[in-house]
Order: structure tokens, then sequence, then C-alpha cells
């Protein structure tokens, strides 16, 4: 099943039958599932999602907290979820009533799901005796039926419930980089496989949606891009929905990309090649300095149906350590082991070169430094003087530079002062956030979904 994007690139559902083993667990009948979590985390919003998802029309929100007409105003989709007398408020009733209204639901055998939020609040008024012998009789309920049972608790630590329970599920929120970081992890699936423990997930536009792992792309599906018009006079496009991020980029200035070691090579392209390919098809022109370790002929590849080949012999080139290709052929362009004022001068001319052919006279560069720090590492100074010259002419010609840089490297520092955009990425549970730090945005994930060259962005809230 495909994601659902309220515009293009911003994802805002996604089905809950993408994360691991729920789906099978929760198809199960007679199973229990407890969703643990403090105030405010997101644990009624999972659990009206897996209602959707998985009631068949046939679930039942038993509310021992909050009304009905408080439930519609916090979660907007929710009154056509429970309409049809499927919302039962038990605020005022007693234990007692409560678990006959369960009963009455387990008589009728039933495929039905119910959802009894909050669990806790009820069993806070009895005693610990009281407390276990009432939770055996829950789960019962539900054993040997059609009924599934979801508890809902904001209890942090482990409690009776959590031994007798199928499964449990527990929600976090934690903060990076001043950021809210929204976590589920998956503690056990009774009689369920689970491959992966931890998501992120979000709850962007009032659902649960949960982050799917970070995948390599299959660059053999990817799709036409279509050229993206700048934002404004003042301004370059991203070529994808970052636009809608940031805003564009400002001519004549700096991107940098900066990155952990263990972002895929793919992930950080996600952000470059769309860039690199609408400067490309709006007639502009583009010198590509792959990542060290890269292959500049995959680099290459991955441009080809995108461009036009006048595009792609005549105002592309793609850069190379020397020995990784033929230096006749186009669009390669071998970097020669000089001193770095000579190799500076050789990265210039073929800029003036590329500009020439623009159809206004602008260029991007786009330049993975970590292949330049390790040719030149015993001569870093003049390195960042040899940059530190190329922005200015950056700035003076109003092109646009982008800097590809680990957050581990000497330069880093130098290079981020120079710079008016950075975008900060790294890897969580085992999906690649993104973050701009100037400027500061929200947080998001980058997904390659449909389009492998072209993500999708889910915004972490």
């Amino acid at each position: 099943m495909s994601a659902v994007s309220s515009h293009k690139g911003l994802v805002d559902h996604i089905p809950i039958t993408r994360l691991d083993g729920l789906v099978h667990f929760l198809r199960v009948k007679g199973h229990t599932l407890l969703i643990k979590g403090e105030p405010g985390c997101g644990k009624t919003t999972l659990a009206l999602r897996i209602m959707e998802e998985f009631g068949d029309g046939n679930g039942i929100y038993i509310s021992s907290r909050v009304s009905e007409t408080k439930l519609y105003t916090q979660i907007s989709y929710a009154d056509k979820l429970l309409s049809g007398g499927k919302f039962v408020d038990v605020r005022l009733d007693t234990l007692e009533s409560i678990i006959r209204r369960m009963l009455e639901l387990r008589g009728d055998n039933q495929d039905v799901l119910v959802v009894l939020d909050t669990w806790d609040g009820l069993a806070k008024e009895l005693d610990d005796k009281t407390r276990i012998k009432t939770e055996k009789t829950l789960i019962a309920l539900a054993d040997g039926s059609n009924a599934r049972f979801i508890f809902v608790s904001e209890e942090p630590t482990k409690t009776t419930m959590d031994y007798l329970v199928d499964g449990i599920v527990e929600l976090l929120r934690t903060e990076e980089s001043g950021r809210i970081i929204r976590e589920i992890v998956v503690h056990k699936l009774r009689g369920t496989p689970i491959e992966q423990h931890r998501y992120l997930f979000s709850l962007v536009g009032g659902k649960f949606n949960h982050v799917p792992p970070y995948v390599e792309p299959d660059y053999a599906k990817s799709k036409t891009l279509k050229p993206k018009k700048d934002p404004d006079p003042d301004t370059y496009s991203y070529g994808s929905i970052l636009d809608e991020v940031f805003g564009g980029i400002p001519k004549g200035t700096t991107l940098t990309i900066g990155y952990e070691e263990n972002v895929p090579y793919s992930a950080i392209r996600l952000i470059t090649i769309p860039l690199a390919i609408n400067f490309l098809n709006m007639g502009r022109s583009c010198l590509y300095i792959p990542l060290l370790g890269a292959n500049p002929k995959q680099v290459v590849d991955i441009f080809k149906p995108h461009v036009s080949t006048e595009a792609l012999t005549q105002r592309l080139r793609v850069a190379s350590a020397p020995r990784q290709g033929n230096k006749n052929d186009e669009p390669f362009f071998q970097i020669e082991r000089k001193p770095v004022a000579d190799s500076h001068l050789d990265v210039s001319r073929v800029v003036e070169e590329l500009k020439s052919k623009s159809k206004d006279g602008k260029a991007v560069v786009v330049d993975g430094i970590s292949l330049l720090e390790n040719m030149f590492s015993s001569d870093i100074e003049r390195l960042v003087e040899s940059l530190a010259d190329r922005l200015i002419r950056t700035q003076r010609d109003g092109d646009l530079t982008v800097f590809m840089l680990p957050s581990r490297s000497r330069l880093l520092s130098q290079v981020l002062s120079m710079t008016q955009t950075h975008i900060k990425l790294w890897i969580k549970d085992r999906s690649v956030i993104m973050a701009g730090e100037k400027p500061i945005t929200d947080t998001y994930t980058i997904w390659p979904h449909d389009n492998p060259i072209l993500p999708e962005y889910i915004k972490i809230v």
C-alpha cells in the first residue's frame, strides 16, 4: 500500500501495517495489547489508528478519561471513526459495570476490537489484590474469543498488566539537537517475530505515522523529474519539496550538508541529485564532485535518464580522482594530484567553461569535500583558502556551491563559518533524519519511496 500525501513529497499517512510484526499480531483473535507512554506522547492517537486499520468497522472505544466532544476536538477524524455508537463514555461508571460491558461484547463472539483508554486510571482505584484479579478477568475475556482488547496506560513502570497481556508497545518522546524525537518501542508481541524493535514516528496531520527504515534506492525505478522553477528571482530551487521547507536557496550562497559517518551516500544524494538535475533541466550547468569512495560512473548513470544528451555532455562534469575514469570521456573530469593552488585553478577553469554554456551563465558546484580533503590532507590550510576563494566567486557571480561534509571532517567548522544554509543528517532507528540548522527548521525523515531519486519527507511532530 502506498503512502498518501497532502502535498507531493511531504507524507502525512503511512499504513501502520508496515510496522514490523504488528499486522500479524493484531490479526490474531483474542490478543491483548498494552500501549504505554507518558501523557501527550500519542497513545490515544495510536490506539485510534489501530482501530481504523484493524477494527474492520467493529471497533469500540471505551473512554475513562475524556469526553466525546473533547476527543473529537483533539483528533479531527475521530468523530467519523467512532460514529454509530462506537464511543462509550464510562468516566462515571463503576469498574463492575465496565467489565460487564466488555463481557457483553465478548459474549456476542463478534469480531470486535475494543480500546480501553485508560486502564491505569481505573486500576489506581483498586488495591493490589483486587487489581490483579480484575486484570486477569479482563485478559480471560479476550482469550478464546474473537475480540481483541487494547489497553492504554500512562504508568511508566512495569505493572502486573505487563506480564498478562500478549503484546506491549511503548511510546517515547525525547529531544535531540533541541528538537522533539518520537519513538515507538515494541517490547513484546507474543508468537510474533520482531526484526526491528524501535521505530521513529510522527503525529503529523493528527495521525500516528511510523517511519519505515531507510532502504537503498533502486535507481532502475527512477521516474523523470519535471523542472521546478525558482521560487523567486533571488533564490534557486532545490528541485524537490525542500523548497517548501527552506524556501529555496539564496543565489550567490553556499549550502553545506553535514552528515554523520553512518549516513548512506545515497541519502545525501537525495538532496543533491534533484538539485543538480533541476539546474541542468533549467538550462544551467553543474560540476559534481562525488564523496570519497563513491563511484563517479554510478553518479553519471543516475543523471542520464533525467537530463538531455546536450546537458550530459556539455553542461555537466563529474569529477574523479586519478585512475578512476578516462579523463577524455565526457562528462568526467579528473582531479590531478597537483599542489592545491594548481588543482584549484583546474576546478575554476572547468566551472568557467561550464558557465559559458549555461543558459543564464549560472552553475552549481556540488562538492564532496572528503575527496579533496583526502588528496590534500598535508596542506589543509591552503585547501581552506581555495574553498574560501571559490565561495567568494560564488557570491560575486550569483552561483551556488553545495558542500557535503562528514561530522568528523577537519574542515567542518571552517566551512560552516562560511555557510549560509546548513542541513544536518543523522541516523536513528535505521531511519535518516534531516534538520535545518541555518535556518533552523523542523525535523524530517528522508524516505525514498515511489521515486528513488526524489524522496518523500515525514515531518516529526
